[in-house]
Order: structure tokens, then C-alpha cells, then sequence
């Protein structure tokens, strides 16, 4: 079968990111696995609607867009994602039909999501950073008016999808749903999770093929986050703050998994040292 990693880079601080820090490491995997990769440059709506919302809304679109639907499976990835080159195939075992994603809400395991969640929860209300709070899979839906007792989400930031099977559903939630406006309602997620479940076709994906590195950091090195708001003010002028200690922890969470998302931490992707490939070398 056809297949392709695809992505969205949109504007010239996202292609430059890209560039510099993902697609080496893509090329290499998507090599490795006779994968195509297809990244979208340019904007794929240009309505108003589509201008007052977040560029994350336009993944619906892609099943449509020529360079695409050619393939029988793409994997969309969001362009925040470090691969890990050495990481097996997420399209092994998903069938055409079905739908490959990782459950957030249980990532790395369920017992563990809860424990990890409630320690952002905490971190962020101290830190006065705003967020919903959904400490269960119905929750996450509800909060956005979306009621149901689905036990699971479906993280978007890695889905395998067939431009074949899965247009429909991709642009039914671009054409129904706003954004409710803030990063904490997640975009499209809550409503694209919403409406894959409905369906019933996922394929569960390992979770390593999409491990949010804020989860990751604020679960296992919580010390990370001393000095945050200093980090901050430095990532607005352009600038990296590095410390061996945090180059350490991000390489060994990049090396220890397949996909490592820096959802809402994009600035932390150089933290990353990915001339390392094993963990003996940190």
C-alpha cells in the first residue's frame, strides 16, 4: 500500500522549526519504512471562520487535498513531534478501515495518567496557568457539551487515517464545531475524539507513539519546572534556555519512546539532543 507521514508547517517560525529539528529525523524514519512525506506549507482554508480559529483545525482537511488522497494510510503528526527513528511502524496492524491513535487517557497506563494529570493539575493552578479540568475520558467530552461515557480520548496528534474511509468524519467536525478559543480546550481534539468513538473503528496504538512531554516531565522530573517563568521571557525574544539536567531528561524521554509530542511546549523541543542514539550515551 501507499502510504505517508503528513503534516502541517504553516508560517515561517513552524516551517523553520520544522526544518531544523523534525525533519531530519522524519526523513529517516519515513525512509526506513518506504513512507512518503507530504508537508503542507500553506494554509488550506482561507475563509474568515478558518482565520479566527487555530490552524490545528485545518488537520480535517487533508484527506481532500490532492498530494494526499492518493495514498491508501497517511499518519497525521502534528509538526511538534520528535520521531525517534528507531521506533517499529504505526501503521503495523491497523487496518484500512480503522482508525490507529493512542488513548490519552491512557497514557502510559490509566493508573498512571491519573496520577500524572492530577500533578498538572496542580502545577498549573499554582502557576496561575489556565486549563479545564477533566480528570476522567467523560469529562474531557462533556466539558465541550459533548456527552457520552466513552472511557477514552483519542489523542489527534497521531492519527492513522485512509483519505478512502476517514474524509467524512474528518471534515464533518471541521464543518460542525468551533473552537471555543484557548490552547486548554485542546482545538479540534474534543470533538474529532468525540465523533472517531461514535464510529467505532480505532485501532489502539501504543502509547509511545504519541507521549506528551509535558505529561512525561511533570510525572517523572517535576524539578524541571523551577525557573519556568524566567524560561518564559526568554523564549519570547527567540532564545533557548538549556541546562545539562534538562537536555538529559528530554533525550532520555525522546529515547525511551517512539513519538515524543511537545504539545503546548514547542520551545523545549531543542532541549532534545538528538545525536545521541542510546541511553548509555546521555
Amino acid at each position: 500500500m501507499k502510504r505517508a507521514l503528513v503534516t502541517l508547517a504553516i508560517g515561517t517560525k513552524y516551517r523553520r522549526r520544522f526544518e531544523k529539528l523534525c525533519y531530519k529525523s522524519w526523513r529517516a524514519y519515513a525512509e526506513k519504512y518506504n513512507l512518503d512525506l507530504v508537508v503542507i506549507t500553506e494554509v488550506l482554508d482561507e475563509s474568515e471562520r478558518a482565520n479566527n480559529r487555530s490552524p490545528a483545525w485545518q488537520k480535517c482537511l487533508i484527506l481532500s487535498q490532492t498530494q494526499v488522497k492518493k495514498y491508501d494510510q497517511v499518519a497525521w503528526v502534528d509538526s511538534d513531534i520528535l520521531i525517534n527513528p528507531t521506533s517499529p511502524n504505526l501503521f503495523n496492524g491497523v487496518h484500512i478501515e480503522a482508525i490507529g491513535a493512542v488513548d490519552a487517557y491512557a497514557t502510559p497506563n490509566k493508573e498512571d495518567h491519573l496520577l500524572g494529570l492530577e500533578r498538572l493539575y496542580d502545577y498549573w493552578e499554582k502557576t496561575g496557568i489556565e486549563f479545564v479540568r477533566n480528570v476522567s475520558a467523560a469529562d474531557y467530552h462533556k466539558q465541550f457539551g459533548l456527552y457520552s461515557d466513552h472511557s477514552s480520548v483519542v489523542q489527534t496528534g497521531v492519527i492513522v487515517l485512509s483519505p478512502g474511509n476517514h474524509r467524512e468524519v474528518l471534515e464533518h467536525v471541521y464543518d460542525k464545531y468551533d473552537d471555543k478559543g484557548g490552547a486548554h480546550w485542546n482545538y479540534e481534539m474534543r470533538p474529532l475524539s468525540y465523533e472517531i468513538l461514535n464510529r467505532s473503528v480505532v485501532h489502539w496504538l501504543n502509547p509511545k507513539f504519541n507521549m506528551p512531554w509535558p505529561y512525561v516531565k511533570q510525572f517523572l522530573y517535576p524539578f524541571l519546572n523551577k525557573g519556568r517563568v524566567f524560561e518564559k521571557v526568554l523564549n519570547r525574544y527567540g532564545l533557548v534556555f538549556k541546562t545539562p539536567l534538562k537536555v538529559k531528561c528530554a533525550t532520555t524521554a525522546f529515547l525511551n519512546n517512539y513519538f515524543l509530542h511537545f504539545a503546548g511546549s514547542a520551545a523545549e523541543m531543542h532541549y532534545v539532543n538528538q545525536h545521541i542514539t542510546s541511553i548509555f550515551s546521555i
